[in-house]
């Protein structure tokens, strides 16, 4: 049995993150040559194709796959370690790096860390906004729905998203306002895009809310792919939009439409590495954002 060279494992790791070798070495701070030919070498010691050749990158063999759960647990596993190691606990300073969907991300989070800034100004934030595949390695907390079948990550409940219909008053006033879910099939509608599905819920149910088995959705006034986008456009009175309820809706110039519906909900988590518990900066910003969850929550209700 031939042993595995370990230094040769975040590189393998990295090749088979990205899927191609040019963009993991421009990561890996190496050149193209040098990491294929390092990749090649590690097949020939463990007598393994560990990846197919493709036009556009590379794609991991059984074998590679195989090869890539291991590397994956070696790889993040030491980047944690690396982290509370020199994490200064007596010091509540540095970076940290936030991954989050873009709508929480700009239109709650964004407002809600001006208290925690102030109180701690040696920390310097970093907010990375993906709206679907979020990667658990790639910061230090997640604000994301619960994320399954990771036993090594602490997922703690922060709060619930609701969808809500929101209006301009200066729409309101020239269109009526719908008392009923089929009033709303003479308004303007708008939407981030037709026939739109994500993972976390979004599913433009604003265009299918109250439609009868057989019926063909509502049609949309005003398409925008663009989270802010759509804030914007309603803003202007250009229609009704459906929003999850968080600060932004509540407190503009929006007034929520058939308050007593409530669309898609979506349960957010704040999640980070489990052998990061004992962070202080990490706690002290979950402590920080339900406070501000608590606050939200009694000026809604």
């Amino acid at each position: 049995m031939r042993p595995i060279d370990l230094s040769k494992l975040r590189p393998f790791y990295m090749v088979a993150k990205e899927g191609n070798i040019t963009r993991a070495a421009r990561k890996l701070n190496v050149t193209q040559p040098s990491l294929s030919e390092l990749i090649s070498d590690l097949e020939y010691h463990m007598k393994a194709k560990l990846f197919e050749r493709l036009p556009r990158g590379v794609r991991l063999t059984p074998q590679g796959e195989r090869l890539f759960i291991h590397a994956q647990k070696i790889v993040e596993e030491h980047e944690a370690f690396e982290k509370v190691f020199y994490e200064k606990e007596e010091e509540v300073s540095g970076d940290l790096k936030i991954i989050t969907m873009p709508f929480g991300g700009s239109e709650w989070l964004v407002p809600s860390l001006k208290g925690f800034l102030e109180k701690y100004p040696q920390i310097n934030i970093k907010i990375l906004l993906r709206s679907e595949d979020i990667d658990p390695t790639e910061g230090d907390v997640l604000i994301c729905p619960l994320i399954l079948h990771q036993p090594h990550l602490m997922q703690k409940y922060l709060y619930t998203a609701h969808t809500k219909l929101f209006a301009n008053q200066s729409y309101l006033k020239k269109f009526g306002i719908p008392r009923t879910v089929e009033d709303l099939n003479h308004h303007r509608l708008i939407v981030y895009r037709s026939n739109y599905y994500t993972p976390y819920g979004s599913t433009n149910w604003l265009l299918n809310i109250g439609i009868q088995e057989g019926q063909g959705s509502r049609k949309s006034y005003f398409e925008i792919d663009s989270l802010n986008g759509i804030i914007n456009s309603a803003l202007q009175g250009y229609g009704i939009v459906e929003l999850p309820d968080l600060a932004i809706p509540l407190t503009s110039s929006l007034i929520q439409v058939l308050p007593e519906i409530s669309g898609p909900a979506v349960e957010m988590y704040y999640t980070f590495p489990e052998n990061r518990k004992n962070s202080k900066k990490i706690n002290l910003l979950f402590n920080h954002l339900s406070k501000k969850v608590g606050l939200w929550k009694g000026r809604s209700n």
